[in-house]
């Protein structure tokens, strides 16, 4: 083998090491790298959501006052509460099913009725990423209670069926006109997207804001809103969830930090080059460039792997 030859077989193997450790570190964030994101959105959104509950308990209806005036509570992304004690589960559900949605947490399906009130309301979250909103959901059991706090008030769920199906299966999403249900979906198994686990509860126990100071609590099942949904709702498909690219917001920044990684290895072998010519160890050299630029790579890295990961489908 001569020189040349072994340059480009060298060059090569370079490269799939490259290749491989990128695919390993992209692994690695997704597992624990969206996780940051997402805990720092919800710890945010609970801040929110417990601002807007305190304001809908001042602002709900009780004796007339002199002077007194009513207010609407305040608009907040955060639209729900939900937990689950018997899976230690408690995370604040925000609208949408997109992979933007997700990302911040629990998601409502925008085509289901709300928590509490008639009908089948759906609620989706990611079981391996982003923090794991449903990692425990499979250690949920028949008569399990669920509890759900919106501006409205507090419901309580008893979990009446656990499934795992398909994820073409849209009839979970089905309606239920006259029975106010709850149904929970993510991913199974664990760290796979090739079945969907479900989760279905009846509503059990209401608790509304009805005044400043007191709540009333009633055991009996609300009543239908005047304008029921329809049996059936509209069906979800794959589309709702985001398929390759449905970020496209996510492609210019992806090529500009990948352009980015590009330029720090170039500006570490230059460096290298220039202190290995005035120290006489190698091993200091590397050790010196590395710590110059390890900051900047390892943030650009983690940049790099945030917009890659928003034009791929969702993930588990």
């Amino acid at each position: 083998m001569n020189l040349k030859t072994a340059r480009v077989v060298g060059f090569i193997g370079k490269t799939f090491i490259t290749t491989g450790l990128l695919l390993l570190g992209l692994v690695i964030y997704q597992l624990w790298g969206t996780g940051i994101e997402t805990r720092h959105t919800q710890s945010a959104l609970r801040h929110e959501f417990n601002r807007v509950i305190a304001a809908t308990e001042a602002a709900a209806p009780g004796p007339p006052t002199s002077g007194s005036s009513t207010s609407l509570p305040p608009i907040t992304d955060a639209l729900a509460l939900l937990e689950i004690p018997s899976a230690s589960i408690s995370g604040i559900v925000v609208e949408g099913v997109t992979p933007k949605d997700l990302r911040r947490g629990p998601g409502h399906f925008p085509k289901t009725p709300m928590p509490g009130e008639m009908g089948n309301s759906a609620i989706a979250a990611h079981r391996t990423s982003y923090a794991a909103p449903f990692g425990n959901l499979d250690k949920v059991k028949i008569n399990d209670i669920i509890n759900v706090t919106t501006t409205k008030g507090k419901f309580e769920y008893t979990v009446v069926a656990i499934s795992v199906v398909s994820p073409s299966k849209t009839s979970i999403l089905a309606n239920t006109p006259s029975i106010p249900t709850l149904t929970l979906i993510t991913c199974h198994p664990r760290f796979s997207t090739s079945k969907r686990l479900v989760v279905r509860a009846e509503l059990s126990s209401t608790s509304l804001f009805t005044s400043s100071t007191s709540t009333t609590t009633a055991t009996t099942i609300p009543q239908a809103a005047p304008d029921p949904p329809p049996a059936i709702t509209p069906v979800v498909t794959a589309n709702d969830f985001g398929g390759w690219f449905s970020d496209s917001g996510a492609i210019f920044p992806s090529i500009f930090c990948g352009a980015l990684l590009v330029a720090l290895a170039t500006i570490r072998k230059f460096l290298y080059q220039r202190i290995a010519s005035r120290v006489p160890s190698g091993i200091t050299a590397t050790a010196t460039t590395y710590a110059v630029l390890a900051i900047p790579f390892l943030v650009t890295l983690f940049y790099f792997y945030r917009y890659i990961n928003l034009l791929l489908p969702a993930g588990a």
